[in-house]
């Protein structure tokens, strides 16, 4: 049960957060999704840093990152975002979203983890 609560406590922290910086960034309806893309990216850092530093942390730590990061991060909201430029006639703009999106998050892994600078 206590794995649970931990998980579920660091995805309300990780909800709460999103939803702060899309109210901070704002939410144009046709516009780049530029609060997605920050959450996801920095997610994708997070996930970087705890690959490499929860290892042989505590499994509390990993449970709570676990909830953090999947509160945080979201892959929906990306896919319906990237669907309403392209309903809205942006498919240019769509497509450098999940250009971007990929390219930033598999990039912020890598660095963040730090497995670049070991080669």
């Amino acid at each position: 049960m206590r794995s649970y609560i931990l998980v579920a406590v660091g995805g309300a922290i990780g909800a709460s957060l999103r939803w702060g910086v899309g109210e901070l960034l704002g939410r144009p309806a046709a516009s780049f999704p530029f609060a997605t893309l920050l959450v996801n990216v920095t997610g994708c850092i997070l996930i970087g840093l705890a690959a490499r530093s929860l290892v042989r942390g505590s499994d509390r730590w990993q449970l709570g990152v676990t909830g953090l990061l999947g509160g945080l991060t979201t892959f929906s909201t990306f896919a319906a975002e990237t669907r309403g430029l392209v309903d809205a006639g942006h498919a240019d703009q769509a497509l450098l979203y999940v250009a971007v999106s990929i390219v930033a998050g598999l990039a912020a892994v890598e660095i963040a983890r730090g497995d670049w600078a070991r080669r």
